[in-house]
């Protein structure tokens, strides 16, 4: 009889996390407790209990300053909240994978999404990350519930998790079945990969024995899913927590006798302990060599083999490394990468599978020194033997510039690329491609008189190939008036020369903005990304001009929507003595020095300059002609607004004489706005002029008793102000009509310049 267990059975990452969180705060002074099952292990929870750390299940029992330990599968946010108002010190254990749930949740909650956590509703996992969503999740455990979710018709937005040990193939039902029936689906596959990963090893090795035995607690969802796996395939399959659960079975009879393959899976939960244990227990059953078993299960590393792991620990020096050994393996950052100064963390991630060479072991120490490269690199060097042979393209960083060239990383082979072979045009600074990826094909592949593999490549071949097929291909649907986007390659006095995928046109400086600049570099700079259009071709020479907008095209965009009154947002082009001139997209027009402001200017250049962004609007426009008239003012910034917005008709000033006229006198009611009063208002008694009672410069009372806002002028009267005179009883004269103390005088323009 044979015994295999299975690849990936055993602690989960997380699981393996959480214990050693638990183990290492055993050892405190300060009380310690796990708030819920730390683990589905009763093993693992009874031998913490032994240690100190028990397990509580309410707030309540949370003391202050006591440790409390999150467990792997995580709290709801309240909970958590409860705790740390309760004075507990939060150890968080929480999974890794999980608590990046908790974060997708709590953050498409606060968008406002409805959420769909695809797991067991009662399994504290689920349980927690709900409460990272004020319990408001739909719990999808089966075909039928989300048949009903998709009835309800208020589902805006759905994001969507899974539960980390949800078996994967229920979950691609459920996001098939979602995105049959909803089109603003966020799908998150947060089902961890250990999980998946064992479930199909544990798949791989049912199919193939004659017994299977699962190993988990009564309480573990991934055990049970992986009971119901193996049991699809093989239907001699038992389930048991332990070796002594196992010894039950045996002394009961319910375990058949085989002479073939006995396979042993276990869930997440499950301490390697506890697999050697079962492992032991049925190999002493079948009678195997006692010794053997043991010694298999026990088997120790030897420097030389190779060995997968999962990554627990990253730091800027070194990788931690759980390779099912007693020691933990540590990969040094120099051999992890051939990078300076690599980003350790942007390489390898936590609870990530790596596979590695086993440099040392040192009993002394404790410690298994471990490479990924030199797998990387016997591996890579096979891969690039093939791509050697078949001319394939291949990318990397350039990590280093050496004598004569650089040096990139591919597949975990050093690739030396010649200065000559480093680019298309040769180029002097090698320095510009450190850092960057690059297209490249191997050259050459040979062995050095040292023994050592030498792998020549060139980024020139790859480069002129496509510059070749690209120019081609532009050549053949080129033409005048096509838009393209490229990138500026480099500048001239006259120009920019602009990369449009293999091929190279020239942007005179004239057409690179707006207004008049002396170099290309004030508009645009190398390695810009513009939008351009194909003024003339020539393809005999090669040559294309090009410009940054079509003004033809424009123009005829903007007669076609111009009307008066609409409003653009104008570039001053150009400043005359009785103007500016605005583009206003392939067109120009005028705003009159008149309408650049309210107060008198003796030159536009006192309101804008060249190069300013207006907002101006069409006052006439005549499209035979090409002439347009802009305003630039606008009405509730002149005088006449401002000063008539808080005056109203019977309101008492005080306002100043500034001129005198036969007919009256204009008084400065604001800034730039004047009243008039009427020769008849100035007195109660009658008066030769005004120029007898009123003076330039006087203050005067006055009460407002006109306001024209169609030909913008104030009437004002102080002779309402004044108390009447008593004049001798007369015979009643007959009413007068009306006066509109702003109406035109009867005076000549003569009489006016003559009192001036």
């Amino acid at each position: 009889m044979k015994i295999e267990i299975a690849d990936k059975a055993g602690f989960c990452f997380g699981v393996a996390r959480a214990v050693k969180i638990a183990y290492e705060n055993a050892e405190t002074e300060s009380k310690t407790a796990c708030f819920g099952m730390l683990i589905h292990n009763r093993d693992v929870t009874g031998g913490l209990e032994d240690r100190g750390v028990y397990t509580i299940d309410d707030i309540s029992d949370a003391k202050p300053d006591m440790n409390i330990i999150i467990r792997a599968h995580g709290i709801p946010k309240t909970t958590q909240e409860a705790l740390e108002a309760k004075g507990a010190n939060i150890i968080d254990a929480t999974c890794p994978f999980v608590k990046k749930i908790h974060s997708i949740v709590n953050d498409a909650y606060a968008k406002g999404n409805t959420i769909i956590i695809v797991g067991d509703p009662n399994h504290p996992e689920v349980k927690g990350i709900n409460g990272w969503c004020e319990n408001s999740a739909y719990i999808i455990s089966s075909e039928e519930e989300i048949e009903q979710f998709a009835q309800k018709t208020d589902i805006k937005f759905v994001t969507v998790v899974a539960q980390t040990t949800i078996r994967k193939d229920f979950f691609k039902k459920i996001i098939n079945f979602l995105k049959k029936h909803f089109t603003n689906v966020e799908i998150f596959d947060t089902i961890c990969s250990a999980t998946d990963e064992r479930q199909k090893a544990a798949e791989d090795l049912a199919s193939r024995a004659d017994f299977m035995i699962v190993i988990g607690g009564a309480e573990s969802s991934n055990t049970r899913k992986l009971y119901e796996l193996c049991k699809e395939h093989c239907e001699n399959t038992v389930c048991v927590e332990n070796a002594k659960e196992l010894k039950n079975y045996i002394n009961k009879g319910l375990i058949p006798e085989t002479k073939k393959l006995v396979g042993i899976t276990a869930g997440a939960s499950t301490p390697d302990t506890v697999i050697k244990e079962v492992y032991l227990t049925m190999a002493e059953n079948n009678e195997m060599n006692f010794a053997e078993a043991l010694e298999e299960t026990l088997k120790p590393i030897k420097s030389g083999e190779v060995v997968k792991g999962v990554v627990i620990g990253v730091t800027p020096t070194e990788v931690r490394v759980d390779i099912g050994n007693k020691y933990d393996g540590v990969i040094p950052v120099d051999e992890l990468t051939d990078e300076v100064n690599p980003d350790v963390e942007s390489l390898v991630k936590i609870g990530e599978e790596v596979e590695v060479y086993v440099v040392h072991v040192s009993d002394r120490d404790g410690v298994v020194t471990l490479s990924k490269k030199k797998i990387d690199a016997v591996k890579g060097m096979e891969e690039l033997k093939v791509d050697f042979e078949n001319s394939e393209i291949l990318t990397g960083r350039v990590i280093e510039l050496v004598k004569g060239g650089v040096v990139t990383i591919v597949k975990g082979v050093r690739v030396f690329i010649p200065a000559s072979e480093c680019a298309e045009r040769y180029i002097n600074d090698l320095g510009v491609l450190l850092g960057t990826e690059q297209k490249f094909r191997i050259i050459k592949m040979d062995v050095d008189r040292r023994g050592r593999q030498k792998v020549v490549g060139s980024i020139k071949s790859v480069a002129k190939e496509e510059s070749e097929k690209a120019a081609a291909e532009f050549w053949a649907s080129a033409e005048e008036g096509k838009q393209y986007k490229g990138v500026v390659k480099s500048l001239t006095s006259f120009g920019a020369f602009v990369d449009l995928g293999g091929v190279d046109g020239l942007i005179h400086i004239s057409e690179l903005a707006p207004t008049r600049i002396s170099h290309p570099s004030e508009a645009v700079k190398v390695g810009d990304e513009i939008e351009v259009y194909i003024k003339e071709l020539d393809k005999e020479k090669n040559r294309i001009s090009l410009v940054k907008e079509l003004k033809e095209q424009k123009a005829a965009e903007f007669w076609a929507s111009a009307e008066v009154g609409k409003q653009y947002v104008g570039t001053v082009k150009s400043l005359t003595s009785f103007g500016a001139f605005v583009d206003l997209g392939g067109v120009d027009g005028l705003v009159h020095i008149s309408e650049l402001s309210w107060q008198r200017v003796s030159h536009p250049s006192e309101v804008v300059k060249v190069g300013d962004q207006i907002e101006v609007y069409i006052k006439e426009l005549n499209q035979e002609t090409g002439k347009i008239s802009l305003g630039y003012k606008k009405e509730q910034d002149s005088p006449w607004v401002k000063a008539t917005s808080n005056l109203a008709i019977g309101d008492d000033i005080k306002c100043k004489i500034v001129r005198i006229l036969p007919f009256g006198a204009f008084a400065e009611v604001a800034p730039y706005v004047d009243g008039l009063i009427h020769i008849s208002q100035i007195s109660n008694e009658r008066i030769g002029k005004p120029s007898d009672v009123l003076a330039i410069g006087d203050v005067v009372d006055a009460r407002v008793v006109e306001i024209n806002n169609e030909t913008k002028q104030i009437g004002l009267s102080m002779k309402a102000l004044m108390a009447p005179v008593e004049e001798e009883e007369a015979a009643p004269a007959e009413e007068e009509a009306p006066v509109s103390y702003t109406e035109d005088s009867s005076f000549t323009l003569g009489d006016i310049l003559d009192a001036e």
